[in-house]
């Protein structure tokens, strides 16, 4: 008989620990909430800023501001909303900057630069048109946005205000070993990919580049141009 409150006391410290268990997870998750909360509302007031930014006309500040979201907390849960929103400002200013650089290109293929001309290249690889991001943003580097039009109009945007334009083509290629960044980690990790396409871009300064396309693990289309940077960095890499 004297066996019964040893058991009992055994049983009541360990339901004591288990509840204290399930308080410290309920304690975690509600922190995990809170700044969950908090993040959504300091992304909310970015996407306000682009959004004003956009009705006034300054389509590259309203561009710059949303960079200031990182394209990771999109696919978080409750920012479903701000995703939508975030990517129809992004497309309103593009189409002005788009606008704008064929324009740009028109007037240098009017002096003779032939090279300037759009193409059709880009029909068969539809997937590697639209809007790219720079990857491991640094204010201090001035590459911010990229957009690629369906005719190969290309529109640099960077950090200082200023823009590039260009006209770029695609082709196959099956080119191995080429230098990235794993965009899936949030991570500056680098690793060698194989690549899908070549995109050659011919600016309207004369210079060209060119760029290795992908396909990442999210199924997102990204573009590097395999160089390396500072020894253990990419010198350019962008995703859609």
């Amino acid at each position: 008989m004297k066996k019964i409150p040893v058991l009992l006391s055994l049983f009541t410290v360990i339901t004591l620990g288990l509840a204290g268990c399930g308080s410290s997870q309920a304690s975690q998750s509600a922190s995990s909430s809170s700044k969950n909360q908090s993040k959504i509302s300091e992304d909310e007031g970015v996407i306000k800023t682009a959004r004003n930014l956009n009705e006034d006309g300054h389509y590259q500040d309203s561009n710059k501001a949303l960079n200031g979201i990182p394209i990771t907390d999109l696919s978080k849960k409750g920012f479903s909303s701000l995703k939508a929103e975030y990517f129809q400002i992004q497309k309103s200013n593009d189409a002005f900057l788009l606008k704008q650089g064929k324009k740009q290109n028109q007037a240098a293929a009017n002096n003779g630069s032939s090279n300037m001309q759009t193409n059709d290249s880009f029909s068969n690889y539809s997937k590697f048109v639209g809007d790219y991001s720079f990857y491991n943003y640094d204010s201090n580097r001035p590459q911010s946005d990229l957009v690629i039009d369906s005719d190969g109009t290309v529109v640099q945007e960077n950090n200082d205000g200023s823009s590039y334009h260009g006209v770029a083509t695609i082709s196959a290629t099956n080119q191995s070993g080429v230098l990235s960044y794993d965009v899936t980690s949030g991570t500056n990790d680098t690793k060698s990919i194989n690549a899908n396409v070549k995109i050659d871009v011919t600016w309207s300064n004369g210079e060209s580049e060119t760029y290795y396309g992908y396909t990442s693990y999210d199924g997102g289309a990204v573009l590097t141009d395999g160089k390396s940077y500072k020894g253990d960095l990419v010198n350019e890499v962008w995703v859609q």
